[in-house]
């Protein structure tokens, strides 16, 4: 594979209005591993798979004036195409010899997991397993078992808001081309075969007891970047950022600095943050609209009812873990009354962005309240509290 542009696949040209755009405001200035970077990161993809965009973006992530120094020694920024989208990675190492090594370490993981999760890739171990007679038992690979069962708990737990066995939906829809309205009928059908509840383990086999389809839209990308961290650290570097088609992952001590766009105009950066190491997913609307003959359809499937999601706000969310932040922000796009819940549930934070009649208001979980800084005067920053537990 080329790393040294955005790779094309075999799949991209059929991905209707993806985009993925980088505007750079100043150059990326590198000194003995402090990176100063002033730059607009914008990514609108399509719902589509790892391999070539079947993961919905989060991408109304920007970051800006990033000032945290890293540790004293070398710095590598690579920018390629892995996992179907754009990746900027920047590694700090004691040399620069050790930064390539881990970074490519890194890369090496995002492809791995792109190999085992994507369906839009036949030979892949998911694509395998939806192939797969339902209820005979399937092996699956360590790594594979560990990522669907983290899944299959955030589905639980979610009450499944975020639902990894969407597959029929997302084709009745025809997310990952032009888009298409089904029938009541063609519709109903889809929503009787999803459901997380159809997907049973004993220790690493994995079996089908209805006819549902994985689908690795709302943590693929989480569970890629959670690989890609561990092979960075392991490789020898010392902190790393990544920005995988809107999500980020911040590896290493110190804060790190990013904005978040306006929900719905997304060049517009309307609110910074300071971060604790971990991963920031946003899921929006704005990141990928399709326009039908009889109007414009969203991306994000409401697993409840079966259809896409209209709503404009965007939530984001920060978790210790890519995979978590990754599938919470897709949940919570979806009920957003659940923020505070689910942030006290799994140690996360979230921040609301949602359009009004007087400007925009962003509701913020607590431990994020105070790094925030509006950056237009039309928004007003609302608290979320926690409810005290009885």
């Amino acid at each position: 594979m080329d790393r040294k542009a955005l790779r094309t696949t075999r799949d991209q040209s059929a991905l209707v209005g993806a985009a993925l755009a980088l505007t750079a405001q100043s150059p990326l200035e590198i000194k003995r591993g402090v990176a100063r970077a002033t730059r607009l990161f914008v990514a609108g993809l399509v719902l589509g798979g790892l391999a070539s965009g079947s993961i919905p973006a989060h991408a109304n992530l920007t970051t800006q004036g990033q000032t945290t120094s890293r540790s004293s020694g070398a710095c590598v920024e690579r920018q390629l195409g892995v996992m179907g989208t754009g990746l900027e990675l920047v590694v700090w190492a004691p040399q620069r010899s050790t930064c390539l090594t881990a970074s490519e370490a890194g890369v090496r993981a995002l492809e791995e997991t792109e190999k085992r999760l994507s369906t839009w890739q036949e030979g892949s171990e998911f694509s395998s397993l939806n192939r797969a007679t339902l209820g005979s038992w399937q092996d699956l690979s360590p790594t594979t078992a560990v990522d669907l069962k983290r899944a299959l708990v955030l589905a639980r737990a979610t009450h499944g808001l975020f639902d990894p066995t969407l597959g029929h939906l997302v084709q009745a829809w025809d997310l990952r081309g032009a888009g298409r309205r089904p029938s009541a009928v063609e519709l109903e059908k889809a929503r009787s075969r999803c459901g997380y509840q159809s997907i049973e383990f004993e220790d690493n086999r994995f079996r089908r007891t209805q006819d549902v389809l994985l689908e690795e839209g709302a943590f693929g990308k989480g569970a890629g970047l959670d690989r890609a961290a561990s092979a960075l650290m392991t490789s020898g570097a010392q902190a790393a950022s990544l920005n995988l088609g809107g999500q980020w992952l911040f590896v290493g001590p110190g804060d790190w600095s990013v904005q978040l766009a306006h929900p719905t105009h997304r060049t517009e950066a309307v609110l910074g943050l300071r971060l604790p190491p971990g991963s920031m997913a946003t899921s929006a609307n704005s990141e990928r609209m399709l326009k039908l003959c009889d109007g414009e359809l969203g991306h994000l499937l409401d697993p409840r009812t079966g259809i896409p999601s209209s709503k404009t706000h965007s939530v984001s969310v920060w978790a210790k873990s890519a995979l978590v932040a990754d599938a919470l922000s897709t949940a919570l796009f979806i009920d957003p009354s659940r923020a505070a819940e689910f942030a006290q549930r799994f140690d996360a934070e979230v921040i609301l962005l949602r359009v009004t009649g007087t400007g925009l208001t962003a509701s913020i979980t607590p431990g994020l309240v105070k790094g925030s800084d509006p950056l237009t005067p039309n928004l007003r920053i609302i608290p979320l509290v926690y409810q005290q537990a009885h």
